[in-house]
């Protein structure tokens, strides 16, 4: 039995610093030399603790409290991860890549708008799935992403601004704020990817077939206990009034473009992104606007005026032959002839034979 001052000094200790176990604070107490080994036993500290509710069988500092949340309408929310796969071959590559599935899940229904699997852990690859996503099931209204680079790049802040999507970032190393995507996840690890026989699916095609077979065969219509025995399906039709559908999708391609403005350099070329375009020459030394397909890293132009001119990159070998001569301007007819020099007229001027002050006589 621990005296008094002991007791109290052992729910200070805990209420100090309330990841202290009971074992540490006896052997902190034991260090500091006020009391000696075998005194007390860890069960008694743990019972004193436990009377003061100060014990609970598992302590998390410094961790937000956890709640069962979900959106109050479908369209409200989207989260969306990347979830790596298996090692396919990449034609583009000429070597074995692992796969990565972009995805996004409804909060409110758990039906899954989009995903798809590539090559490449990219913003334009996520961006490609986002525009499917939003032409296939309309345009959400926040998006709950972590912190990896291709969730945070420009384009996609961009994008969002245009469509008036808010974008919410969860804090590094928070798995647990996107738990429904990552029960998906995990769904999709143990029905389809991890019993695919990697001898017949070789190629991203075939695996992104058997993806897409299972979500709308399996996924969408198989009943979730947290929906109450619903489908993601169901839950989502029957909400369907609140979403925001695409009504033009032609102009839901054009907020997929991006603009920026750039010093053309003498030699006739702009970088972008680490590329070097050329332009043409009578651009030289001004300021240009780019308009730039978000989509695909190749679809680039200039804006003069009203007038898109395709961009390609420079091809230094290629320039090397090209002809530096200018171009005269196209005269037709004789040259007229005013009969003034400004050497001669100086001349005669100070020599008194020409007219002065500008008059006429």
């Amino acid at each position: 039995m621990l005296a008094e001052d002991l007791q109290q000094l052992v729910l200070d200790m805990k209420r100090e610093d309330p990841g202290r176990s009971a074992h540490l604070i006896l052997r902190e107490l034991e260090l500091a030399g006020r009391m000696v080994a075998g005194q007390a036993s860890v069960s008694s500290v743990q019972r004193l603790l436990h009377r003061h509710g100060l014990s609970v069988p598992r302590m998390e500092v410094g961790h937000a409290a956890r709640y069962r949340w979900e959106a109050s309408r479908c369209g409200e929310l989207w989260q969306a991860d990347a979830l790596h796969g298996p090692l396919l071959m990449n034609p583009a590559a000429g070597r074995a890549q692992r796969v990565i599935v972009f995805g996004l899940i409804d909060d409110r229904s758990r039906l899954i708008p989009y995903l798809e699997g590539g090559f490449g852990e990219t913003e334009q690859r996520f961006l490609t799935v986002l525009y499917q996503a939003i032409a296939r099931r309309g345009i959400v209204r926040k998006l709950l992403l972590d912190n990896h680079a291709s969730f945070t790049g420009y384009d996609l802040r961009l994008l969002c601004a245009r469509l008036g999507i808010h974008l919410v970032h969860s804090r590094p190393g928070d798995a647990p704020s996107k738990g429904k995507i990552e029960r998906v996840w995990r769904t999709l690890r143990e029905q389809l990817i991890e019993r695919m026989n990697l001898e017949r699916v070789t190629t991203i095609d075939e695996f992104n077939l058997r993806l897409w077979t299972w979500v709308e065969s399996e996924y969408h219509h198989h009943p979730h206990a947290s929906l109450s025995g619903r489908t993601p399906l169901e839950v989502w039709e029957s909400d369907a009034h609140e979403i925001r559908w695409v009504e033009d999708h032609s102009q839901l391609e054009q907020s997929f473009y991006g603009e920026v403005e750039r010093l053309v350099r003498n030699d006739s070329t702009v970088q972008w992104r680490g590329v070097f375009y050329e332009v043409p020459p009578y651009l030289r030394r001004q300021r240009v606007r780019l308009r730039y397909a978000l989509l695909d890293a190749t679809r680039i132009c200039v804006l003069d005026g009203g007038t898109e001119i395709p961009l390609h990159p420079v091809r230094p070998v290629d320039n090397a032959y090209r002809s530096r001569a200018t171009v005269e301007p196209a005269v037709s007819g004789k040259t007229p002839k005013s009969g003034l020099n400004a050497a001669e007229l100086i001349l005669a001027r100070a020599a008194g034979k020409g007219p002065k002050g500008g008059s006429h006589e």
